[in-house]
């Protein structure tokens, strides 16, 4: 049975391997393509867009695994079903749940592989990518970090905590220094930031000026800033929960719940993140039943179709009851665990029909 699992376990690695490659390497040409337009802008050459598209690639090897698993289990045991040896296996005795063991564990590697690069390879290397092709297109910006951005206006330097999705800033500072002395001269602080078309909208702003003998702070409301950064610029410069590992993501969370700010979106990404292995083996537990369901009535390409159809629903339902669960406060561990089971329980009902 060793030969046999191992034979198992080879064919849908390689098959696997194959998917992911394949995938890797169409999503980075659609990334590099994506850079098209932004070529030519300031010091942003073809050769940097070609390093920030290789650099972003392990992040995209660890958001497609789960459908590369999917496609390349439901093509390895499609291949050993086209071959007949399937039929010649389930013949000699052998349960549907031998065959899941048998691919399970040839998956169990790549899956601590592929964790390994999701949370300390692809990480580090986009946020990079992310601050030298900010660099080269806004040399203005300088630094990106996990915790918000830095940049720098004439004689102003700006730190910005948060960036929401709909482009608000969150928790702003703009320190002013003077020109010749380089005293810093005021800050300016603000709870939110909103960009009206033309400049910022801060609201809640107070202004601490800094005097020889003391420090006078007094509260403004609202005020109208013009500054370098737009809109477009931050999203170029701005790193999403989905970018950070899974150490960050705790980390920021505790510092979002300490200063009493919105945290669901990031413990979403942190739950989606733990996830990660219960989602490829429910995607290995949906193929398989596919598989025999269909392996005398479709071709290897049907079930490729098939597979790549599973899988964007998959991805479709997950963003969707994630954003829902946000948007009507469901716990975010559940939110992020529920697309994952109703594969799980799908792929059982399919299990228990084919015995």
């Amino acid at each position: 049975m060793k030969i046999l699992d191992r034979y198992i376990g080879q064919v849908v690695t390689q098959t696997v391997l194959a998917v992911v490659t394949v995938l890797v390497v169409l999503f980075g040409m659609i990334s590099f393509a994506n850079e098209a337009d932004k070529i030519g802008r300031a010091d942003y050459t073809i050769g940097m867009a070609v390093i920030y598209t290789l650099l972003k690639l392990p992040l995209q090897l660890y958001q497609l695994f789960p459908l590369s698993v999917l496609l390349g289990t439901m093509m390895g045991l499609g291949l050993l079903s086209s071959h007949g040896e399937l039929v010649v296996v389930r013949a000699a005795g052998v349960s549907i749940t031998r065959i899941i063991v048998a691919v399970m564990k040839s998956m169990a590697l790549l899956i601590l592989l592929v964790i390994f690069i999701g949370e300390m390879v692809a990480p580090p290397a986009y946020q990079y990518a992310v601050h030298s092709r900010v660099k080269a297109m806004a040399g203005k910006i300088s630094l990106n970090t996990d915790y918000g951005l830095w940049a720098r206006d004439g004689d102003m330097f700006i730190h910005v905590r948060r960036v929401e999705n709909d482009g608000r800033l969150i928790d702003i500072r703009l320190y002013d220094f003077d020109k010749d002395t380089r005293k810093m001269r005021f800050v300016l602080s603000a709870e939110t930031g909103v960009f009206d078309g033309q400049q910022w909208r801060l609201s809640k702003v107070s202004k601490g000026v800094i005097e020889p003998d003391r420090i006078v702070v007094k509260g403004i409301g609202e005020l109208r800033w013009q500054s370098l950064l737009d809109p477009d610029l931050i999203n170029i410069v701005s790193v999403g929960p989905d970018e950070l590992s899974s150490f960050k993501l705790w980390d920021y969370i505790r510092y979002l719940k300490d200063n009493g700010l919105e945290y669901e979106q990031y413990e979403l990404a942190l739950y989606n993140r733990l996830f990660m292995p219960l989602a490829i083996i429910a995607m290995v537990l949906i193929a398989v039943p596919f598989v025999f369901v269909s392996q005398r009535h479709s071709s290897i390409g049907q079930k490729v179709v098939i597979g790549f159809l599973i899988g964007i629903v998959f991805y479709i339902a997950n963003r969707l009851i994630g954003q829902m669960g946000l948007v009507y406060d469901f716990p975010p561990m559940l939110a992020a665990a529920l697309p994952t089971l109703l594969v799980i329980a799908a792929a059982g009902f399919l299990l228990r029909r084919l015995r």
